[in-house]
């Protein structure tokens, strides 16, 4: 069969070939001349002949083939078996009963070697089972043994232990009872000494309750009479602010905004039938609050005093010394005639210490025609205070000063007749009575 396959792939390579080597049209002629006759024969050899001798070349030649395959196998089967099986790969019927009869034996001594086998198997098996049989009930019998003797000692140590907790529970539940008789007898007595130690303690509550709300008492009464004196110190302060600060400021030392409501003085009282706590608890925000009024005074008593220290209210000498001169018209000890002074002379010695009338910045420090050497210091509220006829200057322009600070000495520069302090006092660039400004001579 793989041959007549070879066979026949080469008869149609064989034709492609012919088909592929005679591409275009020609004609071949082939011509035969006989000697003896003399006679010509012609043949045409074209493209389409050769392919249709070579067609049917191709079709006679796979039909040969394919008798052979056909007829000559089944014949060489009967003449030649042994080349026709290597050929072909096939057998005869014949002799495919004697392999399946060769097959049927070696099949049967399997067969009997493998029951055999079996047989040896089953056996050791059953001897295996039978010996594994018997161990087993001979193990089973042993640990039933085992275990009977156990639960036999088991149950003899159980018994053992249950006498043993028997006895151990009564003991305890004897011991319970003892110590339960024993807490009830103490209890019994932590009660009476309990009643005993509230009754103590309840009359030593009503004493000290007692003495603290005598002593709140007390407190009270001296709180009454520290605000009444805080009231009078605020009167008294107002009194002397009044008294201190000039005319045109007296407004900014009182407080202008709206209040009002009924005159209640405050008291410190406390209620005897109230608790001591709630009474300690009122007390003490009474006193918070009293704290924050006096607090409240004091900013604003610093303020006032501040106020004032800007102010040029101290005497312009370290002692009192009497006036030579007042403010206003006098006779001029020049001229001789009545003319306007516009401050006071203080009578002094020269190289008496001048002293800056209050808190201020210096204008002017130097020499001012009539006035000699002069020094001029700004105030607050638009106040310039004025140092004339000095013999010594000791401070400069753009300096600050402070109240009692020495800024310079007495002297006769300038337009005088004599060693003294020309004083003056000026708001908003108007001349004003020094006296009505200044407090107490030589006060700071």
């Amino acid at each position: 069969m793989q041959h007549l396959k070879l066979f026949i792939l080469f008869c149609i390579l064989l034709s492609i070939l012919l088909v592929r080597f005679i591409d275009r049209q020609y004609t071949v002629q082939l011509i035969w001349i006989s000697g003896s006759t003399s006679s010509v024969r012609r043949i045409n050899i074209s493209r389409q002949r050769l392919i249709r001798w070579s067609i049917l070349a191709g079709v006679l030649l796979i039909m040969v083939g394919v008798s052979i395959h056909f007829f000559g196998f089944r014949i060489a089967l009967q003449f030649q078996p042994k080349l026709a099986r290597t050929m072909g790969d096939v057998i005869t019927a014949d002799e495919q009963q004697v392999l399946l009869a060769q097959h049927q034996q070696q099949l049967a001594r399997l067969t009997q070697q493998h029951q055999a086998a079996l047989d040896k198997r089953t056996k050791e098996l059953a001897e295996a089972q039978s010996n594994r049989t018997k161990d087993l009930a001979e193990a089973q019998a042993n640990r039933a043994k085992e275990l009977a003797e156990s639960d036999a000692q088991h149950q003899k140590q159980l018994d053992r232990l249950t006498q043993t907790q028997q006895t151990a529970l009564a003991q305890r539940e004897k011991k319970q009872k003892d110590l339960v008789a024993s807490y009830e007898h103490q209890l019994a007595l932590m009660q009476v000494d309990f009643k005993e130690t509230a009754m103590q303690f309840s009359r030593e509550k009503k004493e000290i309750d007692a003495l603290y709300r005598k002593k709140l008492d007390g407190l009270n009464t001296q709180m009454t009479a520290m605000t009444n004196k805080i009231g009078e110190l605020n009167t008294l302060k107002e009194r002397f602010a009044t008294l201190a600060a000039p005319t045109p400021i007296k407004n900014k030392m009182s407080d202008s905004s709206g209040r009002g409501g009924p005159l209640r003085p405050v008291v410190f009282k406390s209620s005897p039938n109230a608790y001591l706590e709630d009474e300690l608890d009122y007390t003490i925000a009474k006193i918070s609050s009293l704290n924050t009024t006096a607090h409240g005074l004091q900013e604003l008593w610093a303020t006032r005093y501040q106020l004032l220290t800007q102010l040029p209210l101290g005497a312009p000498l370290p002692m009192a010394l009497g006036l030579n001169s007042n403010f206003g018209p006098r006779v001029d000890p020049i001229t001789r005639t009545v003319a306007q002074h516009s401050g006071i002379d203080f009578v002094a010695k020269v190289g008496t210490p001048i002293l800056a009338a209050g808190n201020g910045t210096v204008l002017q420090a130097g020499w001012d025609g009539a006035y000699g050497l002069t020094l001029q210091i700004r105030h607050a509220e638009g106040y310039v205070s004025k140092y004339a006829h000095a013999s010594k200057l000791n401070v400069t322009a753009g300096q600050t000063v402070t109240r009692g600070q020495k800024i310079a000495e007495v002297g006769l520069t300038g337009r005088t007749t004599g060693a003294h302090l020309h004083f003056e006092v000026l708001r908003h660039g108007q001349f004003v009575n020094p006296m009505q400004v200044l407090v107490v001579p030589g006060s700071k």
